[in-house]
């Protein structure tokens, strides 16, 4: 088992970071290509799109990778149904552009969402590959979907951008991205529709797959509240700084953690039957994945002004405080993933729904109540959000594995600590020298290097697993070559 998760693992940040690292590649580029507005305008529509393909997967592609053992009749049921859902819905989304335009007084709004409804059931084509990848631990087939679905993409973004189509291309990007990786997927995997749509597996994988369905409509609805709110209460420019922010925030956040939820379920679900297994995959998986997360979110808040400038240009340095809180509250995002997975694991997605359920509420009225101030309140709203999540998210592995906050913060401690040095010699750095690359570039590599060094000394035990599973890696290095 440890052998493919560490394979697991491997392929998975590899596709995962050449999707997101051709993607902030791209995000760079099209930055200083586009204005705020055009940033504004498209995540005022990603509102919408987002929670429409939630409902398009509804909770079944979990529901596969949680299940293990699949029939023909169970995949055949879930693409039939995905097909179905996302050819509807794409329709209510096009017919409701009106509507939608009017609310934020936008009115380029009513072309770009009839248009990008067309991703919904492009990704809902794809979607049993994914599962079934996912679930076999395949990760090798997916790296070079997304890679070139990824970087397709973006060429078109840049040239689409460069031949002054604005906001459209973004847009484009979205669907070319969507549809690629659908066809690729679809192509590699080897998968076929064989068998038939049954009602019995319907019910049988919605009983776990409906719960994950409403559990993820709360929390798309409790993130994309921000970018709905800014989008009304101010211009569609404030909403770009504020996306901005986010993005950059996400790249990191994002790829950690579908890296751990892809590989986590998975793993997890074949030793969800012997509790003290679980338990030290889970300990050790936190271990790891916070000894590398944290410090780098931490860095990002420290050098968020320099960073902005240097990659996306003077004219964006209003987002670089939003990036700072916003760093600052992502920094725990491998608890929220990993907790969340060993309770999936488990097959209890009422419980995963009931956590969800809390979590998001007090998302919500967090943001509803910080909204008035503008983007800036709002992101610390979702910092105040993500701490009052993380300290509830361990509460059924506390009760379910006995391995709750108090344990799970003594097993952090040394990294929180080593994170918070490592910052400070970065802020340091940056205080006492000529704000600009320079500086920003010494402050990062003075931290990193402060925070391996203490960590060698104090023989942190995340770095000595981290070792173990680097030789995992290269005792496999034959069967992971690309």
């Amino acid at each position: 088992l440890e052998t493919r998760a560490a394979s697991a693992v491997w392929w998975s940040t590899l596709e995962i970071l050449a999707r997101y690292g051709v993607q902030f590649v791209v995000m760079v580029v099209l930055a200083r290509l586009l204005t705020p507005d055009d940033f504004g305008l498209i995540a005022m529509l990603l509102v919408f799109t987002s929670i429409g393909t939630l409902l398009v997967d509804s909770g079944f592609g979990a529901a596969l990778i949680q299940r293990q053992q699949t029939t023909a009749d169970d995949e055949t049921t879930v693409f039939v149904f995905t097909m179905v859902v996302g050819a509807a819905t794409a329709l209510v989304l096009a017919l409701s552009a009106p509507a939608i335009a009017a609310f934020f007084d936008q009115p380029k709004l009513i072309d770009l969402t009839r248009v990008m409804a067309v991703v919904l059931p492009l990704g809902a084509f794809g979607a049993v590959p994914d599962a079934l990848l996912t679930m076999r631990l395949n990760f090798k087939t997916r790296a070079r979907a997304e890679a070139t679905a990824s970087l397709c993409s973006g060429i078109v973004a840049i040239a689409l951008a460069l031949r002054g189509f604005g906001v459209w291309s973004l847009a484009w990007q979205g669907i070319v991205s969507i549809g690629l990786r659908g066809m690729l997927l679809w192509a590699c995997s080897g998968w076929r529709p064989r068998g038939s749509y049954r009602a019995a597996s319907f019910r049988s994988l919605f009983g776990f797959g409906g719960y994950m369905l409403l559990s993820g409509l709360l929390s798309t609805v409790a993130v994309r509240l921000q970018s709905l709110m800014i989008g009304k209460l101010f211009d569609p420019s404030a909403l770009g700084f504020y996306t901005l922010a986010q993005s950059t925030q996400s790249a990191p956040a994002s790829f950690m953690g579908q890296v751990l939820s892809r590989v986590g379920l998975p793993v997890f679900s074949t030793i969800a039957h012997d509790r003290e297994r679980l338990v030290v995959a889970l300990r050790s998986s936190l271990r790891m994945a916070m000894f590398l997360f944290v410090p780098c979110m931490v860095g990002i808040a420290v050098v968020a002004q320099p960073l902005i400038e240097l990659l996306y240009g003077a004219r964006w340095v209003t987002a670089a405080p939003i990036l700072s809180v916003l760093a600052l509250g992502a920094a725990l995002w491998p608890v929220h993933v990993l907790n969340l997975a060993a309770v999936s694991a488990q097959g209890r997605s009422d419980l995963f729904f009931r956590l969800e359920v809390i979590k998001q509420i007090a998302n919500i009225a967090l943001v509803l109540a910080f909204a008035s101030w503008g983007p800036l309140a709002i992101a610390w709203s979702t910092l105040l959000a993500g701490l009052f999540s993380a300290g509830l998210n361990t509460h059924y592995s506390e009760r379910l594995l006995d391995y709750g906050w108090l344990a799970q913060l003594a097993d952090q401690w040394p990294t929180l600590a080593l994170s918070v040095v490592a910052a400070l010699v970065g802020w340091a750095v940056l205080h006492w020298n000529k704000a600009g690359p320079i500086a920003m570039l010494a402050a990062i590599m003075v931290s990193a290097v402060t925070y391996l060094l203490l960590a060698i000394l104090t023989k942190n035990e995340a770095l000595r697993e981290l070792r173990s599973v680097v030789r995992t890696l290269r005792a496999e290095q034959p069967n992971v070559g690309l």
